[in-house]
């Protein structure tokens, strides 16, 4: 697929879109077992130089992993990490740099994935940038358990927009935020791709810039249950949205996500054919 640039990827992921998350967890183990009990998913273990990336799946597609902090990401645990299509990932994460972005993992070749990197924007929000060849994207969207939306939270969203557009040659669509935020979503061709919501940016409240996933459930009140059962925490909600009731969760490292009851597609769904970008398993 041609992307903004006349770059193209492999597979069914446009340049700019989202195409995989990762959790950057100090403790994957504690963390396998959290996503496994709130999911359901089934998580099968893959060498990663000297440790082990955990690739979690549903019904046999593979929607997620999780690194071991310690082996991937500077040794700092980053939470969930959403990873970009891009046609070449060294020159996009050198643009990345230059447009006012840090360089967190140096881009990487795996031969039976891929090439990824993680930038951290200007803002400190941490994401990553894949091009896959054997492996091109999360295998499933949209489903129970499956990735449905990615949304960046930031104190600074004129800017981090401004940054995104550049890097990905994004256009914008601004819409009502039911929480009375102010929401840009980002499209391709008219297309949504993912959202950027306004958080509040004056002390004491302000909050790191992050990517969050939303992961859908077919109960919402049911799973935030689970969350708190298994360790976790409810940061805000439940929040009824134009696609579902949504509510923003902590697992208990702290790192947040929003579980969504969706009732209505955020992201158009495709035939996908699952990777990874940091291990080639």
């Amino acid at each position: 697929m041609t992307g903004p640039t006349g770059g193209q990827t492999d597979g069914p992921f446009r340049p700019g879109e989202p195409a995989w998350i990762e959790l950057s967890s100090a403790e994957p183990a504690a963390a396998e077992v959290f996503y496994r009990g709130l999911l359901g998913w089934s998580v099968r273990h893959e060498r990663l130089a000297s440790g082990t990336y955990r690739m979690c799946s549903v019904d046999g597609h593979d929607v997620a992993g999780i690194a071991d902090a310690a082996l991937l990401h500077g040794s700092r645990p980053q939470g969930w990490i959403t990873y970009f299509a891009v046609a070449d990932v060294a020159t996009t994460a050198n643009r990345a740099v230059d447009l006012g972005g840090e360089l967190l993992l140096a881009p990487r070749y795996l031969p039976d994935a891929g090439t990824g990197a993680a930038v951290i924007d200007p803002f400190g929000a941490v994401f990553g940038l894949y091009r896959g060849e054997a492996r091109v994207g999360v295998e499933s969207l949209n489903s129970i358990g499956a990735l449905c939306w990615n949304e960046l939270s930031t104190g600074e969203p004129d800017g981090s927009v401004a940054y995104y557009r550049r890097l990905f040659g994004y256009e914008t669509d601004h819409r009502d935020s039911p929480t009375d935020h102010a929401y840009t979503v980002l499209t391709l061709e008219d297309e949504p791709v993912a959202g950027v919501l306004e958080l509040d940016n004056v002390w004491p409240n302000v909050l790191p810039a992050q990517w969050i996933p939303y992961l859908r459930v077919a109960s919402l009140s049911d799973a935030v249950d689970r969350v708190l059962s298994l360790g976790g925490s409810a940061s805000m909600g439940p929040v009824a949205s134009p696609h579902g009731a949504l509510h923003v969760v902590r697992d208990p490292e702290g790192h947040a996500f929003t579980l969504i009851e969706l009732e209505s597609g955020l992201r158009q769904s495709r035939g996908h054919a699952g990777p990874h970008p940091t291990t080639g398993a």
